[in-house]
């Protein structure tokens, strides 16, 4: 990736937005581009990570495992779905501000490039110039307001509505047609329901022709009933 793609893609990031062309360009001129394959581990969490990655094309997947506590203490092996990460958004925040172990793992649900980022060249950037710092600090606190308002999401929604405010988010640049590359199962732990709760959802939002569902592909037919309906 060249320069100038990589500085437009940080400044479309909200962690980065707000950094001047110059800080821009320096970050740009140390990052890494790769590419990944569907399915691909990125990094596995529990691994050490100081690295940030921005996603340029495709989806990663965000996910940790699920430990049952029974009385043989056994783990039951599954996966909880944490994010999807998509175009010009970033995965690893929290080891850009302390190098450490990974929160959770990351896998390419497809073919996906990234830009990485390694701590030492925002932290180079920090020390010359503490008012990054600041634009840092307020881009993770937006961040944390995201997720909380996820959570909230999960309090205050119902799983019906929980799936259609995620089928609005997947959907980009106003294209109707999702790639949805999760199975029902997936979409389930992402949204703290079950699989038979979230296939209920999709049928009834296709039997009033808000969606059209085939597979993982969902075509949005009526996206202002979806969005009402979702509270957005």
């Amino acid at each position: 990736m060249h320069d100038n793609e990589a500085v437009a893609l940080l400044r479309a990031t909200t962690l980065l937005k707000e950094l001047d062309e110059e800080d821009l360009l320096r970050l740009a001129s140390r990052a890494v581009t790769r590419r990944f394959l569907r399915g691909q581990v990125v990094f596995t969490e529990g691994e050490p990570g100081d690295t940030l990655l921005v996603v340029a094309t495709g989806r990663l997947k965000v996910l940790t495992k699920v430990l049952t506590k029974v009385l043989t203490k056994a783990d039951d092996g599954r996966d909880h779905v944490l994010n999807i990460a998509g175009p010009r958004e970033t995965v690893g925040e929290l080891n850009i501000v302390e190098a450490g172990t990974r929160s959770a793992s990351v896998e390419a649900l497809e073919p996906t490039t990234a830009l990485v980022l390694d701590r030492t060249a925002v932290w180079e950037l920090v020390r010359e110039r503490p008012a990054v710092a600041e634009q840092l600090i307020r881009a993770l606190v937006a961040h944390v307001r995201r997720l909380t308002g996820a959570n909230a999401d999960l309090v205050f929604l119902d799983l019906p509505r929980r799936v259609a405010k995620l089928l609005l988010r997947m959907r980009e640049a106003g294209r109707p047609v999702i790639e949805l590359g999760l199975t029902q199962t997936e979409i389930a732990s992402l949204l703290g329901g079950s699989r038979q709760s979230v296939n209920q959802a999709l049928r009834e939002f296709e039997r009033r022709t808000w969606i059209l569902s085939e597979g993982q592909t969902i075509t949005i037919l009526q996206v202002d009933r979806l969005r009402g309906f979702a509270g957005d």
